[in-house]
């Protein structure tokens, strides 16, 4: 995690998140006390704290955890998180766009797609000048929304058990990022 304070993420998480009693922790500590009362919202803080390839790294693992899907619009969604984390460019990041645009925002798979596109880079067109930045919470909020997305999977008495296993796989990273494992 690059903060040192969990008080640093609260204007970032918002609503989604209560830190009142934690603000000084560090973030490693505040994510272990919320992942004890709420997966959700630690879920939404996490989603704030990890450096933005991680983060994008973690979706793609819990795209993996899904239920194999044969629309072809969803796999090639699904490709297309990969190929930028294969090839980080800002042609694949658009290609991302697209193809979550094509399997539709509302799917786990589309959400990662947008999610994606708001990592770095302009909103705006390729041919457009002057960049268009995304709001600086746009991304962590769109993050924890397809991981919640990624980890209910149509299964809803498997949920809070998928998304332990995400949280675990979200603390691994963190600590790989911050050179603790």
């Amino acid at each position: 995690m690059k903060w040192t304070r969990a008080g640093q993420v609260a204007a970032l998480a918002g609503d989604n998140v209560q830190l009142e009693d934690m603000l000084e922790l560090p973030p490693s500590e505040a994510f272990a006390r919320m992942r004890a009362r709420d997966a959700v919202e630690a879920t939404h803080f996490i989603a704030h704290c990890l450096p933005r390839l991680q983060a994008l790294q973690w979706l793609s693992q819990c795209l993996a955890t899904m239920t194999p899907t044969t629309l072809a619009r969803r796999l090639a969604a699904r490709k297309a998180v990969n190929r930028w984390l294969a090839d980080p460019s800002d042609a694949n990041r658009r290609l991302a766009f697209e193809a979550g645009d094509n399997a539709g925002f509302d799917t786990p798979e589309g959400c990662a797609c947008l999610t994606l596109f708001l990592s770095g880079g302009s909103l705006a067109p390729a041919t457009q000048e002057q960049p268009v930045l995304p709001p600086p919470a746009a991304f962590g909020q769109l993050l924890a929304s397809a991981v919640l997305l990624a980890t209910l999977n149509d299964d809803p008495p498997n949920h809070a058990r998928r998304l332990a296993t995400a949280l675990a796989d979200a603390e691994q990273l963190a600590a790989t990022a911050e050179g603790r494992a």
